[in-house]
């Protein structure tokens, strides 16, 4: 019968390595056995764990190398099985683990994965007397429910398709905590100096945060300018807004401080024009799982599922810039230098919005360093200095007639020649000593603002 697991101590070596006498025929060993290359083809890339594996015993398998061309269909398929690779000749293994390694009273218990699995992805799996399970984009999905293990099991792994080489590894190190978050780096996570924008000088910036209306899973840190997620089973509306509208020629700068290699894609990054604010003790309306579902909404939402690059790393730098001729909202990181700036999507020049993450993939900290802005505009935290500390949660819905600075006063200046009437008079004179006469609703340019007495 299989055996409990107990604790490695050893955490700088991995628990396992591959069975150096029984592997499919293209497969080649490197690393003293702890890695698997499939050096030609697409199957016969079976391989073993070298030992049985303990109930509960956790295996953490890393991708190192992918098939870029896509050449080949079907991916890795992963698992246990009775079978004892001591007893198998090589010749005798079939092409692939699946339809099943089983024989006549030796089961087999494996699961072909997902086609878009890549390259420094980990995959955890293992079993317990309720089943065999793997772990993947932080979600715990079943391998067999139904298992034997009154004889011992071995890991199979079948390097099929897809998937060119994959390496047993070490549980990776995340950041799951702002203790661990603050211990990763020698300065506070806001005040890292600029690694790839070296052009840009901080007197350029604009103040920016993230909106404290987030996530249940998120927590802010050093004055709401970084986010963390923490570790949870199970992500449920993993939202992080910008808290300043991304108008035509802004650019938006944000970092990258931790990752988490358990996932498969990095997350999701979109756009609205509805204020962070509305979403104030209304964040269960918003799809807790899938944010594709945010385009059925009546508001304005822009969405790209796969904004950044496979090969994501830590203290990257990205720049999300709004261009006012094209409309065009690119995503550039480290200022070109890695690779050619990705349009995100097209928006309407005569908007604003608000930009925002969904962190469901492999970030799991980021930072928002700075803006820059052609006009200087007020952001929501602006709104509530200028509202006699008016909180932002207090800000009603039905402010349509409602001066867009302050939110207190009723809009009385129309502004010619583009009509919109969006300023009290107190903040229209504080908006025109700080920025250009450009009307914040379609960014054109206004001659006078004539004042109109209201209801």
């Amino acid at each position: 019968m299989a055996q409990v697991a107990t604790t490695n101590n050893d955490l700088t070596t991995p628990s396992f390595c591959f069975h150096n006498a029984t592997f499919g025929q293209n497969i080649r060993l490197e690393n003293n056995a702890s890695k698997a290359v499939r050096h030609t083809s697409f199957d016969h890339g079976i391989t073993f764990s070298d030992k049985p594996v303990n109930i509960n015993e956790r295996i953490h398998l890393r991708i190192v190398e992918v098939d870029e061309t896509r050449q080949w269909c079907g991916s890795l398929a992963i698992g246990f099985t009775q079978v004892d690779p001591n007893t198998i000749r090589q010749e005798d293994l079939p092409k692939s683990a699946l339809p099943s390694l089983s024989t006549t009273n030796k089961y087999s218990y494996v699961k072909r994965l997902y086609e878009t699995l890549t390259k420094q992805l980990c995959i955890i799996f293992y079993y317990n007397p309720d089943g065999a399970y793997f772990i993947l984009d932080g979600k715990e999905q079943d391998i067999s429910r139904n298992i034997d293990i009154k004889k011992p099991l071995w890991a199979v792994i079948d390097i099929y398709g897809n998937v060119k080489a994959v390496t047993f590894t070490i549980p990776p190190k995340t950041t799951d905590d702002g203790k661990s978050l603050f211990a990763k780096y020698p300065q506070k996570p806001d005040k890292l100096p600029i690694r790839y924008f070296t052009q840009l000088r901080s007197e350029n910036f604009q103040p920016v945060t993230f909106s404290n209306v987030h996530g249940p899973e998120l927590e802010l840190y050093c004055e709401y300018k970084v986010a963390l997620r923490k570790r949870v089973q199970k992500l449920v509306r993993p939202y992080l807004f910008i808290n300043f509208p991304l108008a035509p020629g802004d650019e938006l700068y944000i970092r990258i401080l931790s990752i988490d290699p358990n996932y498969r894609t990095p997350g999701i990054f979109g756009f609205t024009n509805v204020r962070p604010s509305k979403f104030a003790d209304k964040l269960e309306t918003l799809p807790a799982i899938d944010p594709a579902a945010l385009v059925d909404r009546k508001e304005y939402w822009l969405l790209r599922e796969e904004p950044f690059d496979d090969t994501l790393s830590e203290l990257d730098e990205y720049r999300i810039l709004f261009d006012r001729t094209s409309g065009e909202i690119l995503l550039c990181r480290n200022n070109d230098t890695v690779s050619q700036p990705r349009i995100l999507t097209f928006a309407d020049l005569n908007e604003t919005f608000y930009p925002f993450l969904f962190l469901n993939g492999r970030i799991t900290a980021l930072s928002v360093f700075g803006l820059i802005a052609p006009n200087v505009r007020l952001t929501e935290t602006n709104h509530n200095i200028n509202s006699n500390n008016r909180t932002d949660n207090e800000v009603d819905d039905d402010d349509s007639d409602r001066c867009t600075i302050c939110y207190d006063a009723k809009a009385t200046c129309v502004l010619i020649p583009c009509g919109h009437m969006i300023f009290c008079t107190k903040c229209r004179v504080d908006y025109e000593i700080r920025s250009t006469k450009t009307c914040p609703k379609c960014r054109a340019t206004y001659e006078q603002a004539i004042e109109v007495e209201v209801d």
